[in-house]
């Protein structure tokens, strides 16, 4: 399985919203009327503006890069790259009217249209035999309405996972599921935090931290965003429905002045390449090297040129350089081979001079793929052989389908993708488009492949916007009265409280990991009778929700049986006269809530063997189901002074020795002292132990 992550500069999203065809009535500012369709072309977006000024005016929304506008008119505003022009305009898919300075809007050629286009017959049955929902049809008819030399069909994806034959349909929500699988779409660093993961393994809460999966800064991209991306409705307007343009090779469309333009300003423009082949030298453009690949591999030369951009960036990467260490005069392209780690760039090269050995190319690839890319002509033909068999031809045959292999008739579904950038078949698009617009091409006949999933959802899945953090995991929980069982832990959501008897109120204190995270319902709880249910709410940035469950009952306590008794922490009634200290009968007594165990310790803290006889200060311990301590008590004899189990003449002289205040006793041993109960230790206790011990008065 090969995953491709780009190790160029981090390319902006170049988003399309589709939109709703309804023109709003509003009052138009004074100034030159434009009257004309549009795209945002911002980089890292732009704010739709409530006055034509940077400062002194309304950030109403953020728009993304590629976002369809109409502009009504052009204004005069504060001064922006050397220029006071503002266009008022529409963002379509939202509604919203605004300002955005000229510099970041490109326009078309195409008029407003005031509305849905009229009604044409013969395409809407079209549309119906080839089995387009409904959600798809109003993109659709525009762009038929604008551009009627275009080809729209209807690719039914099938579930090539399913058992059943023949395969049925695939849902939305299943490929959604899917492409959310680790690792397999990506954004970089800079992406907002709303596109990037916090699923476990992609996102450490404990120290607000993305795992990285290669040397570009590359982290898991988020549901939100893959669901946006994965839905081709959000993309069927006039540039991004080239995200599904069908990506073999048309001479009639595509022409070598196409190439020139698209690689206008990269590290290619202007050069020309001289290399031996076939035993003669032949020197050549990289636009002619474009086409000659095309012509031979019967790959579209535009997606190839946007490829390599995309790629290696507008500069060139050392992929392209031929003078990385150990791989000098070695070229590759399109990054092939260029697998997730600490230097992507080395495994590509390692792939154009080795092969997928390691040792060297097979036949087979020096043969269908030219394999070594010892020089840029066969990197670059080579490499188009590499991906119109290996993507192309096979069926991955849209810059969509590369990037989601939804069907995956050929290879199997879903792991057979090109690339893990969840934002590349629009940054994709966004190029082509370009390209055709500049060469005044958009009007031929393209044909497009637009996936059609089932149980879609009603509307087409949002645009995620915001910038703030998901993190709303706890970094504790604490009870000032009983304790968790089982223990705390950020991933563990329900917890019964263990409380004593009496006790109607609990103290309740949680922190979070992340600081602008807060957490409700903490503090002091009034208990009332029978379970108590509560739920601990800790609410991200975001205002993401994360529930913590604690159940607890009031009176809820270990209790003692057989005579025995528990006074707080004191475990008492274990009479040695009759055996009633073994650890053995100690362990009975004890009655405890499901789920919690118990262990003795002797005076000198070793587990003892359950016959063994225990004296006063012998630790009793309860233990939850995470064999953590709740509850700690110490056995009480009374008499038994000195902790041997036993009622004898050197607990008297201990006793002695306290009441006269030369050997104090404390714990365990002090409630030893009090053998008649009355709460103080002085001569009467004196004179019990003496009749005990000379047998008087047990």
């Amino acid at each position: 399985m090969i995953f491709l992550f780009f190790v160029s500069l981090c390319f902006s999203i170049a988003l399309i919203f589709p939109f709703p065809l309804t023109v709003h009535a509003v009052d138009m500012p004074p100034g030159e009327v434009i009257e004309k369709k549009g795209f945002t072309n911002a980089a890292n977006g732009c704010w739709l503006r409530s006055e034509p000024k940077l400062i002194d005016s309304t950030r109403l929304t953020i728009i993304v890069q590629g976002s369809s506008v109409e502009v009504y008119r052009k204004v005069k505003g504060d001064a922006s790259s050397g220029s006071t022009d503002w266009y008022f305009l529409r963002e379509v898919r939202s509604g919203r009217y605004g300002y955005i300075h000229s510099s970041l809007v490109t326009l078309t050629n195409k008029p407003i249209s005031g509305g849905e286009p009229p009604a044409d017959q013969d395409f809407e049955a079209y549309l119906t035999s080839q089995g387009f929902p409904d959600s798809y049809k109003p993109y659709l008819r525009q762009l038929h309405a604008d551009y009627p030399n275009w080809v729209f069909e209807a690719f039914h994806v099938s579930d090539m996972s399913s058992t059943s034959n023949p395969k049925g349909p695939l849902s939305f929500e299943k490929a959604l599921d899917e492409e959310k699988t680790p690792g397999r779409n990506m954004v970089n660093s800079s992406a907002r935090r709303s596109h990037r993961s916090y699923e476990k393994g992609e996102y450490y809460y404990e120290t607000d931290k993305w795992k990285i999966y290669d040397a570009g800064g590359w982290m898991g991209a988020s549901r939100e965003i893959i669901a946006y991306s994965l839905d081709p409705r959000n993309f069927l307007s006039e540039q991004q429905v080239f995200q599904f343009e069908k990506l073999t090779y048309h001479p009639e469309v595509h022409k070598i002045e196409s190439i020139q333009a698209a690689i206008k300003g990269s590290f290619m423009e202007g050069k020309t390449v001289t290399f031996t082949e076939n035993g003669e030298e032949k020197t050549m453009t990289y636009p002619e090297i474009f086409m000659d690949a095309a012509v031979k591999t019967n790959v579209n030369p535009f997606f190839l040129a946007q490829r390599c951009l995309t790629e290696v960036g507008k500069n060139g990467s050392d992929s392209v350089k031929g003078t990385v260490s150990g791989y000098e005069g070695y070229y590759n392209f399109y990054n092939i081979g260029a697998t997730a780690g600490t230097s992507p760039i080395t495994n590509g090269l390692k792939y154009a001079r080795f092969g997928s050995t390691g040792s060297g190319p097979t036949e087979a690839e020096r043969v269908n793929y030219l394999l070594p890319w010892d020089n840029q002509w066969r990197a670059i033909v080579g490499g188009a052989f590499w991906i119109g068999r290996g993507y192309i031809n096979p069926g991955q045959d849209t810059s969509y389908l590369q990037k989601f292999n939804i069907d995956g008739d050929t290879y199997g579904t879903y792991w057979h993708q090109y690339m893990g950038n969840v934002y590349a078949p629009s940054i994709e698009a966004a190029r082509v488009y370009s390209m055709y617009q500049q060469q005044g091409l958009l009007e031929s006949a393209y044909v497009f492949r637009i996936p059609v999933m089932t149980k879609m959802p009603k509307n087409p899945a949002p645009y995620p916007t915001d910038d703030k953090s998901r993190n709303n995991w706890l970094k504790s929980i604490t009870v000032e009265e009983g304790a968790l069982s089982p223990a705390f832990h950020p991933e563990t959501y329900e917890y019964t409280v263990l409380l004593e008897g009496g006790i109607d109120r609990l103290n309740i204190q949680a922190t979070a990991y992340h600081s602008k995270c807060t957490v409700g319902n903490t503090g002091n709880i009034q208990l009332t009778s029978g379970e108590n249910e509560i739920v601990i709410e800790a609410v991200s940035e975001s205002g993401h929700k994360r529930s913590y469950t604690l159940k607890a009952t009031p009176g809820e306590a270990v209790f003692a049986k057989n005579g025995y008794v528990i006074r707080g922490e004191y475990f008492s009634n274990a009479w040695p006269t009759n055996g009633e200290h073994q650890a053995r009968k100690i362990l009975e007594a004890l009655d405890m809530p499901a789920g919690y165990t118990a262990k003795v310790f002797d005076t000198k803290g070793k587990e003892p063997a359950p016959d063994a006889l225990l004296g006063t200060g012998s630790k009793i311990e309860i233990l939850n189901d995470e064999v953590e301590s709740f509850k700690t008590m110490y056995l009480v004899i009374y008499g038994d002074i000195n902790g041997d189990g036993k009622i004898s003449s050197s607990d008297y002289v201990l006793m002695a020795q306290h009441i006269l205040g030369k050997n104090a006793q404390s714990g365990a041993p002090m409630m030893a002292l009090d053998v008649n109960g009355n709460g103080a230790v002085n001569s009467a206790d004196y004179v019990a132990l003496a009749n005990h011990i000379l047998g008087k008065n047990k």
